[in-house]
């Protein structure tokens, strides 16, 4: 694959000299470098372009005015290529407010032509371009200027190999009619919601938090948001903020005072002196809340009588059918779906589990032969001239 020497973008005058011919650009492949290590925010420190066999590599330190990359990025009319996307589009929204729509990620498409969920970009390419790509500057700091010219190449190499395996993956999923499965796939990816959080999942994120109930989980969610809140406003990772083994404790105590605080492994008297009053109103101020307003914590269900046996088939169906379907059964369903699913099969009764096998594509793929075999209408036997396991629709006699 022949290639143009990347253009390097580090002043207002390059950037409107670029802008038109990226506008003309039907398709885009795009992705950043950064570093998150000491911040809550990633540290946006280079964004990659590519199209119509040219590269060019925005420099975000040192040019800061980038409203027309977001313009020729948030342009609807034209498709952008990530690999693995979900960091990158965090960066955008942030800095441009919007996500950069529409958006093809390569390793979701990746994963429904069965090469493997969560592939790599440099296996991916190995695999299909028989090409090996540099990985030396994997961990360079990016931050630092000037950019040596092994990481300019590095990081154009990104942009430039992607716009093939988007070229081969599109066309993959086109001829198997699995463009809509990439869609539904990427439905929650391309929503704003994703990036919003929201008290109750800060909560749950939290080690230990499914060992904690009642007040102890309204004094969780709490400490969990102001943690947050805390981290974003000194833009330092939530853990330095406070780690998590500490945060449950002060959740879990009944009673919380300064000493009692202090007594707590992980609080220092650093943190205590600084955020300790904060922390003894919080405590304090979840005792008023309302029983309604408490965290809604799903009683644990026991699986029924035979879950096991029936899960048995039920996976073995799975495979089956993911083997027919080219595709990796573990996209398909995880044990944890298929098991719920197992359970509720003892009886067929009542509404169908909400599982991911039995909504858009997975139903049709597989979740309908699922229910198929729990309520009896087809089987699993023995292929007697392959040795192979089958599905055969049951005659009703």
């Amino acid at each position: 694959m022949s290639k143009t020497s990347p253009i390097y973008i580090d002043t207002h005058e390059q950037l409107e000299a670029a802008y038109p011919n990226m506008k003309r650009c039907k398709v885009l492949a795009v992705d950043t470098e950064f570093h998150r290590e000491t911040t809550y925010y990633p540290e946006f420190a280079l964004l990659q372009i590519y199209g119509h066999g040219q590269c060019w590599i925005v420099d975000p330190i040192v040019l800061k005015d980038l409203n027309l990359v977001w313009d020729v990025l948030c342009d609807e009319n034209i498709l952008k290529v990530f690999h693995a996307g979900r960091q990158d589009l965090e960066i955008i929204l942030k800095e441009s407010g919007k996500l950069p729509l529409p958006l093809f990620d390569t390793q979701v498409a990746a994963a429904l032509l069965g090469l493997g969920q969560q592939v790599g970009f440099g296996n991916l390419v190995q695999r299909l371009l028989k090409k090996e790509l540099a990985k030396q500057e994997s961990f360079s700091d990016w931050v630092a200027r000037p950019l040596r010219a092994k990481q300019i190449e590095y990081a154009a190499d990104d942009v430039i190999w992607l716009m093939p395996i988007y070229q081969f993956l599109y066309d993959g999923l086109e001829a198997r009619g699995r463009l809509s499965w990439l869609y539904e796939e990427q439905s929650k990816l391309c929503s704003l919601e994703t990036y919003q959080e929201n008290p109750e999942s800060l909560m749950w994120r939290v080690k230990g938090a499914n060992k904690l109930k009642g007040l102890s989980l309204v004094r969780l969610r709490a400490l969990a948001v102001w943690r947050e809140q805390q981290a974003q406003k000194r833009n330092i990772p939530r853990r330095r903020m406070i780690a998590d083994e500490p945060l449950l404790e002060m959740a879990r105590r009944d009673i919380l005072n300064t000493e009692i605080l202090s007594s707590i492994r992980g609080a220092s008297q650093g943190f205590v002196r600084r955020f300790g009053s904060d922390i003894l109103k919080i405590h304090d101020d979840c005792r008023h809340i309302p029983e309604n307003d408490w965290p809604k914590v799903s009683k644990r269900k026991h699986p029924t009588e035979g879950t096991g046996l029936r899960l048995e088939l039920l996976d073995t169906l799975l495979r089956l059918k993911a083997e027919e379907g080219d595709i990796s059964a573990t996209i398909l369903s995880s044990k944890a779906d298929l098991s719920e699913l197992a359970s509720w099969g003892k009886q067929c009764a009542g509404d169908e589990p909400d599982v991911p096998c039995l909504h858009g594509w997975r139903r049709d793929l597989v979740g309908h032969d699922l229910l198929a075999l729990l309520r009896g209408d087809i089987a699993l036997s023995i292929n007697p001239k392959t040795g192979n396991p089958l599905i055969e629709t049951r005659s009703i006699s």
